[in-house]
């Protein structure tokens, strides 16, 4: 729940199957078998509706059509095809489980205006490789950062989470982009006062995704939090 006066260190959560790479690759090994079974794509993490809202915002604020955009953790490549229908012409999906990446593959069917590729990215270079020379005008983010804050410290699974990722992913972030580039990141952990302080120092706020709100308590919150950060 959005709370204004309320920021967490990342050490308060607990880590997660969910920050595990090997969790989501036995995730995307199902949703692969199932596509071949069925045709199906596999899930829209976060619901359709929430992916719309960023392929809008996007539509709405880059009107340049040849725009890169880099899509982190892109899973079955949902949020490219939909920009990729609204008429972006050079998108980018990355993922660090190869089944992820065979699967979006296998989704986009071939479409010229979307490549696909396996990326670690938290490794520098890799970041590197993967930006080129000149960087993305737009990085999108769902749920891939809710991720990295949970995964664990060590491989043994203790209940500790990687500081040292979850620092490291805002760098990340920067370094794949243009200067003045945007990134816009959807979480249903962080709130946008925990978003904006921790990419702070990189980013300034440059617009917010608006989603189904609800009271408790006498607070007002929304289960979703979506807000476009520009790079500084």
């Amino acid at each position: 729940m959005e709370d204004a006066h309320c920021t967490r260190d990342p050490a308060s959560f607990a880590a997660s199957q969910l920050g595990c790479k090997e969790h989501w690759d036995k995730v995307y090994d199902r949703e692969l078998a199932n596509f071949h079974e069925s045709g199906e794509a596999g899930e829209v993490w976060f619901g359709e509706d929430v992916a719309l809202k960023m392929v809008d915002w996007v539509c709405d604020n880059v009107s340049d059509k040849g725009a890169r955009i880099l899509d982190v953790g892109c899973g079955n490549g949902h949020l490219l095809a939909e920009l990729a229908d609204s008429g972006f012409t050079d998108l980018t999906g990355t993922d660090y489980s190869p089944q992820a990446i065979e699967l979006a593959r296998n989704v986009a069917g071939g479409s010229h205006a979307i490549r696909f590729e396996v990326q670690d990215f938290l490794d520098a270079a890799d970041v590197a490789r993967i930006a080129g020379d000149g960087g993305f005008d737009v990085v999108l983010d769902k749920g891939t950062y809710d991720a990295i804050s949970l995964k664990p410290q060590d491989a043994a699974g203790g209940p500790a989470v990687d500081q040292a990722a979850i620092d490291a992913y805002p760098q990340s972030v920067a370094a794949s982009l243009k200067d003045s580039g945007v990134f816009l990141i959807t979480s249903c952990n962080w709130t946008e006062d925990e978003l904006t302080a921790r990419f702070s120092g990189l980013f300034a706020c440059a617009g917010r995704v608006r989603h189904p709100t609800f009271r408790f308590g006498g607070a007002v919150g929304q289960t979703v939090t979506t807000i476009a950060l520009k790079k500084i």
